[in-house]
């Protein structure tokens, strides 16, 4: 067994299992980490053609990276235009949010700090 093999315990694909489902966009899947004590946690999302996810804010910065699809963001007074191989972050407390403009589903993953007691939280809910 080579080096780059012998660290596989604490290395390698992540698991998804279901977290929660926006109210029309789509579902949202926790990711298993393989190692412990990481200072942040990982999901994947899918925003349906012509929706939009749920008005979301964190007490956690977040992290998109789009893998397909494209869509327009808006987050705090500001919109873009976002599509595959882009990346936008949020700082804690911004309430963000996508709808899917285009013909497929928009799919991608959110990197965000852990927070002790961590749950999604919509804007509404933060009220």
């Amino acid at each position: 067994m080579n080096s780059e093999t012998s660290a596989a315990p604490t290395s390698g694909l992540l698991s998804f299992e279901d977290w929660y489902s926006f109210s029309a966009g789509g579902p949202v899947e926790s990711g298993a980490l393989p190692f412990a004590r990481a200072p942040f946690e990982v999901a994947r999302w899918m925003v349906a053609p012509g929706e939009a996810n749920d008005l979301d804010m964190h007490a956690s910065r977040e992290v998109w990276l789009i893998i397909s699809g494209e869509g327009r963001v808006s987050w705090a007074d500001q919109s873009a235009t976002i599509r595959a191989g882009d990346a936008i972050a949020f700082d804690a407390k911004v309430a963000h949010q996508v709808r899917n403009t285009g013909s497929e589903p928009l799919r991608a993953f959110s990197v965000f700090w852990k927070q002790a007691g961590h749950s999604p939280v919509t804007a509404g809910e933060a009220k």
